[in-house]
């Protein structure tokens, strides 16, 4: 028997954010109608209660008995992919924060998923056990530790030279500029963004599904992607580009959704 997915917080709430602050729930209903796990979940009907007792939306007042919701600042945080406008503007000190730590090859498997939860916070690899990130570490190193124990010669520390790097090498070095690349020119050669989508949506559910494609690009286009700020930026980097985009695209999807409900 095949069990429909649960239709994710972040994608209805999304829906907040390009449309109004406040939506009706027939207007909801309309703009998750495309959503196959929306339609075919029985589980659904409490959708929007369990979005207000995560104190994700708030109810404002009703038109014609129906519940008016308002996304919270809470459920706005939840909706965002990546602010990457606040982490290229951040300051950035001038200092590398280094992290190096040793793990037998009896501890392989500690190793790797050690590996992996570094990689997955975006920091760069210098070489087989060393990492670097621009700004202080201690948020992200306390998650560390919490989840996968302190390792053996854990060590840590800020450098403001590495002998014989620029900053620019070490930037080049530590992460993988080829394969961000490719998904930021996946993004912009995205056929939401190319072809002619926007002008073909006739209804609201259409013009959502255009909405979930495009977030997933954009999520897809910065996964790997440190968001490093502008002092470090490699050249030809297309991150402002894409940024550019998905404004553009969504300010016109506000325009789409505006023609649709007068």
């Amino acid at each position: 028997m095949l069990v429909m997915a649960r239709l994710g917080y972040e994608e209805v709430l999304d829906l907040f954010l390009w449309t109004t602050d406040m939506l009706t729930r027939p207007t909801l209903h309309n703009l998750l109608a495309g959503y196959e796990e929306y339609a075919h979940r029985p589980g659904n009907v409490h959708l929007f209660l369990r979005l207000e007792q995560r104190r994700f939306l708030e109810r404002v007042g009703k038109t014609d008995k129906e519940p008016i919701y308002r996304i919270t600042a809470d459920g706005i945080q939840r909706a965002r992919v990546y602010d990457p406008q606040a982490d290229w503007t951040r300051s950035w000190d001038g200092q590398w924060r280094v992290v190096v730590f040793d793990l037998p090859e009896v501890r392989r498997k500690d190793r790797q998923n050690l590996w992996r939860t570094l990689r997955a916070r975006k920091l760069g690899l210098l070489q087989r056990s060393v990492w670097i990130w621009p700004h202080p570490l201690q948020p992200i190193l306390e998650e560390v530790i919490q989840a996968e124990g302190i390792p053996e010669c854990f060590c840590g520390f800020t450098a403001r030279d590495l002998f014989l790097c620029s900053h620019a090498e070490v930037v080049a070095s530590a992460w993988d500029w080829e394969e961000i690349e490719r998904a930021h020119e996946t993004y912009l050669r995205h056929p939401v963004l190319t072809g002619h989508g926007l002008a073909d949506a006739h209804t609201l559910a259409q013009l959502a599904a255009l909405a979930r494609n495009e977030r997933r690009a954009y999520a897809y286009a910065f996964a790997l992607d440190p968001l490093l700020p502008r002092a470090l930026w490699p050249k030809g980097y297309r991150g402002a580009e894409v940024q550019r985009q998905s404004d553009q695209f969504r300010r016109q999807l506000t325009e789409k959704f505006q023609a649709l409900t007068k």
